[in-house]
């Protein structure tokens, strides 16, 4: 096992540890509305940009499991979307966006996660699709990029390629 894959098993335990605590703990904390951040699609983005498509993937799918044992919503339905969302941050490192291009990207990730996420999560809800996009899936997708954006300012280092 190289220095790199060792890397990423450490960033996964660490991070992403953190995140799923965070994201049991903290995130009905800051709830507003009923909209809420989530930790764990931030260290799996930030996992996939990193190093490849396939970590990003298993990230996903690991710490998505984990968030689903430990919440009340569907088994399975925060792996799905944060192993396809973790798969496509991966994808993206051979493009090597920079500046605005990269923030959109990331924008867009974001809000496909959320898309996915509510589109299974319409079957056990009682409301419609059309009602959680505009009352979940935005206001979601923007609380998250915000929370990214202090997340980088405070651990983005660990995630450079430099390291």
């Amino acid at each position: 096992m190289n220095s790199d894959s060792k890397y990423a098993i450490f960033l996964i335990i660490v991070f992403g540890i953190a995140s799923v605590v965070l994201q049991t703990t903290l995130s009905p904390v800051i709830e507003i509305n009923g909209w809420h951040p989530d930790f764990v699609l931030i260290i799996v983005l930030l996992i996939g940009k990193r190093f490849d498509s396939v970590t990003g993937s298993l990230s996903g799918f690991f710490l998505g499991i984990l968030q689903d044992s430990l919440s009340p919503l569907p088994f399975g339905i925060s792996a799905l979307s944060k192993s396809i969302i973790g798969y496509a941050a991966g994808k993206t490192k051979r493009f090597h966006f920079e500046g605005i291009i990269n923030y959109l990207w990331i924008l867009f990730l974001i809000f496909l996660n959320e898309l996915i996420f509510y589109y299974f999560f319409q079957f056990k809800s009682l409301l419609s699709f059309d009602t959680l996009i505009f009352s979940r899936v935005f206001p979601n997708t923007l609380y998250t990029t915000l929370i990214l954006f202090f997340t980088m300012i405070f651990i983005g280092k660990y995630f450079n390629e430099d390291k």
